[in-house]
């Protein structure tokens, strides 16, 4: 019976590992509760003090570790190249807009009919030179 027990928990344990559980949501991390879930069994079932769960919790803390590495690794996948493609997106939104301003303070002194004084003051000084 206890074989029994043990076998069910390693389908289980093989299960997520495949990342195929049948009650878990695909993705879920590999702990001993959840395989103790996955197989229809409570979250405390697998204890410390069972001497029949050692072999099942070292199978399940070597899944957990490789499950964790195989995590970590793909975020950094392309995060690089994602980043570089933000970065140039934002600098030529900035150019645009800079141009963007440039020209509306252009149309802006055409359509103005309020003259800028230090430029007035120039003109003024220049006439009186000659």
């Amino acid at each position: 019976m206890i074989s029994d027990v043990i076998l069910q928990y390693e389908t289980a344990l093989q299960r997520l590992v495949e990342n195929k559980p049948n009650i878990l949501p695909p993705g879920s991390k590999i702990t001993i509760n959840n395989v103790a879930l996955e197989a229809g069994r409570g979250k405390g079932s697998i204890r410390k003090d069972r001497e029949c769960f050692d072999q099942l919790r070292d199978k399940t803390k070597a899944a957990a570790a490789k499950q964790k590495k195989e995590n970590s690794a793909k975020p950094n996948k392309g995060a690089e190249k994602l980043f570089k493609d933000l970065y140039h997106e934002s600098l030529a939104r900035e150019l645009l807009l800079i141009s963007q301003i440039d020209e509306l303070e252009k149309d802006l002194s055409i359509l103005s009919n309020v003259t800028n004084i230090a430029k007035q003051k120039g003109k003024n000084r220049k006439a009186t030179e000659l």
